[in-house]
């Protein structure tokens, strides 16, 4: 990953959204209000990083200086524009085959349905996702609807979180869903509490990671949609296989209608529902060649994922000495974080031949076997991660995540009151090395706010 991707700003400062209102509106007769500050932003962020400037200063120059970008920075803020309910067919997709697929074909002891909304501006996305999800009838199937939306800028997802939303965002939202998901207010509309409930919104920059999937777990549709349009070849791809990494197998991948992964990924399957294309990981799904970036290596992370990362290096040389379980340990990690899982259960059963009670061997165990399915086995295994480190943090979350979906609510509030424990006694214990970059004030919002819906839902809160 190039260093001008990881150093650009967040943020457009209202200096620098008056100057380039003032040049488009000068240029092109167009007026971009406040309102618009955060499509204008997106807009803004892509074009500079596509030529790799550092700021969006050094990008005001160019866009000065050259005809030709100013007219595709105009074409990329046409498109930009978010709404609720944007492209009515993705979502009517999502409501009459998407979720029906995915519920008919799960195991029945899963109860979630889980959707990530990657660059989510203001929120219209992520709350249309909850709303297709609760017409679909997901509650009255017996399942609950998780919907994550992330993006770069804090605050876009301020106004987000707040969930109001003027009367003309509302215009092309059909009048039956406006009277059920609405509630009036002084300035305009609020969405109301129980699609509140459905979604969490969170800062995420999807160039530089990490991904929200190894707190949140894994993923039953993800949309990104005109989010990656104007990034480096390079980065698209790296971007798009980390997607693809992070869905359930038989997950579904949503991009911009008329954006398309031909060059991008060999990894999905295309089908067509109703006009509208859909990406989707294959139930068996395999390390096939896709075009890549090789990434930097990082330990295998996850609290909420059932899944290990993958990253594009060689693991380690064997263990050098045959009774060593850290060694082996370090040797089963590297395989993981590979994808060559069948080597990494191979160190693992030795390591733990050696030391049965070295609970990382068990909590990476336990990881493979969520990555497989094994939803009993993982159980199994973090149970004894926690019995060899009841300090274990990532251990009692996942028990928690588990147990919640499968609607065991009783057992999901213990577990996730006791990862919350374990992080006051030991913020720095062995299993900090799992976090995969995250900071910890990042897994205890995430622990407090799974604990109070859990207990919402649970009836004991």
């Amino acid at each position: 990953m190039s260093g001008h991707e990881t150093r650009l700003e967040h943020d457009l400062t209202a200096e620098q959204g008056e100057r380039f209102r003032e040049y488009i509106h000068e240029h092109s007769g167009i007026h971009l209000d406040e309102g618009h500050t955060d499509s204008l932003r997106i807009s803004l962020m892509t074009r500079a990083t596509r030529f790799g400037h550092e700021s969006l200063d050094r990008y005001y120059e160019l866009l000065v200086a050259d005809e030709t970008e100013f007219r595709e920075l105009m074409n990329l803020i046409t498109i930009n524009e978010t709404s609720f309910f944007r492209f009515p067919a993705q979502f009517e997709a999502l409501r009459t085959f998407v979720v029906p697929e995915i519920l008919d074909t799960r195991s029945p002891a899963v109860r979630s349905f889980r959707t990530w909304s990657a660059g989510c501006s203001t929120g219209e996305e992520p709350y249309s996702i909850a709303m297709t999800l609760l017409d679909a009838g997901i509650d009255s199937l017996g399942h609950h609807a998780e919907v994550l939306g992330t993006d770069v800028s804090t605050h876009a997802l301020e106004r987000a979180r707040a969930g109001v939303y003027p009367p003309r965002a509302l215009l092309n939202v059909p009048r039956d869903r406006v009277d059920r998901y609405f509630e009036p207010t002084a300035t305009g509309h609020r969405v109301t509490d129980p699609v509140r409930d459905v979604v969490d919104f969170r800062y995420q920059n999807l160039i530089k990671g990490p991904h929200p999937s190894a707190l949140m777990g894994n993923w039953d549709v993800i949309f990104c949609r005109n989010v990656t349009i104007y990034f480096r070849i390079e980065s698209t791809r790296r971007v798009v296989e980390s997607l693809f990494e992070r869905l359930n197998p038989g997950g579904y991948l949503f991009i911009g209608h008329s954006e398309t992964l031909t060059g991008i990924s060999n990894r999905f399957e295309t089908i067509e529902v109703g006009g509208v294309f859909l990406h989707r990981k294959p139930t068996s799904a395999v390390r096939a060649s896709v075009p890549q970036t090789p990434r930097p290596a990082r330990a295998a992370a996850a609290a909420e994922a059932p899944q290990v990362p993958v990253r594009a290096v060689e693991p380690e040389a064997p263990a050098s000495e045959p009774s060593d379980a850290a060694a082996h340990l370090r040797d089963a990690r590297a395989f993981a974080d590979n994808g060559d899982f069948d080597a990494a259960l191979e160190r693992l059963t030795e390591a733990l031949r050696i030391d049965p009670t070295l609970a990382a061997a068990r909590y990476i165990l336990g990881l493979i076997h969520l990555r497989a399915g094994r939803t009993d086995d993982a159980i199994a295994e973090f149970r004894r991660t926690v019995g060899a480190d009841d300090d274990f943090v990532l251990a009692h979350l996942n028990l928690g995540n588990l147990h919640r979906s499968r609607g065991e609510h009783a057992e999901a509030c213990r577990e996730y009151e006791a990862a919350l424990g374990a992080l006051e006694r030991s913020p720095d214990g062995a299993w900090s090395e799992f976090l995969g970059g995250f900071e910890p004030e990042v897994l205890i919002a995430t622990c407090r706010r799974s604990l109070d819906q859990c207990q919402r839902i649970g009836g004991r809160g």
